[in-house]
C-alpha cells in the first residue's frame, strides 16, 4: 500500500493549497491588527507608548487605552488561531484515511471560504442584512471541520 502523502494525491495538493491560504490569512490578521493599531493610535504596551510619546504621560495613557476596532481584529485573529490550526492538523489526519478526493477538496474549499467570510464580517462589524454572515461563516467552517473529523474517525472504526 502506497502512502497517501504524495503530491500526486489531489487531496494532498488541495490541503497544501487551501491550508496554506488559510494559514496566510491567519497571519495576515496580525498585520491587520497592526494597521488598526496605527490608524487608531492604540498600542499594546507601555514601552510602545513611551516610544511614541516620550515626554507626554497623558498621551502615553491615551495610547494605552483599548480601542474597539483593534480589539475586534484581535478577536478575529484569535478565532482564526483557534480554528485554522486545528483544521490544518485535522486535514493531515484526514488525508491519511484516503477519503474521496472530490469530497475532501470540497471540505477544504468550504472551510477556507467560511473563514474568509467570518473574518470579513467580524472585522467590519457588518450590520443587517449582513449581520448573520459572521455566525454563518463560523458555523459552516465548523461543519466542514466536524464532517472531516467524523470521516477520519469513522475510517478507523
Amino acid at each position: 500500500m502506497s502512502s497517501p502523502y504524495t503530491l500526486e494525491n489531489d487531496l494532498v495538493t488541495g490541503l497544501v493549497f487551501y491550508g496554506a491560504l488559510a494559514l496566510i490569512k491567519t497571519t495576515m490578521m496580525s498585520m491587520w491588527t497592526a494597521y488598526f493599531r496605527f490608524r487608531n493610535e492604540s498600542v499594546p504596551s507601555l514601552e510602545d507608548a513611551k516610544m511614541m510619546a516620550p515626554n507626554d504621560p497623558d498621551k502615553q495613557k491615551a495610547l494605552l487605552q483599548p480601542n474597539q476596532d483593534v480589539e475586534r481584529v484581535r478577536r478575529a485573529h484569535l478565532n482564526d488561531l483557534e480554528n485554522v490550526i486545528p483544521f490544518v492538523l485535522l486535514g493531515l489526519l484526514y488525508v491519511g484515511t484516503n477519503p474521496d478526493p472530490a469530497i475532501g477538496l470540497w471540505h477544504l474549499w468550504i472551510f477556507l471560504v467560511a473563514r474568509v467570510l467570518h473574518s470579513i464580517a467580524y472585522v467590519n462589524a457588518l450590520r443587517q442584512p449582513w449581520l448573520p454572515l459572521r455566525g454563518i461563516g463560523f458555523a459552516i467552517g465548523l461543519l466542514a471541520f466536524r464532517s472531516m473529523a467524523f470521516e477520519t474517525v469513522h475510517a478507523l472504526c
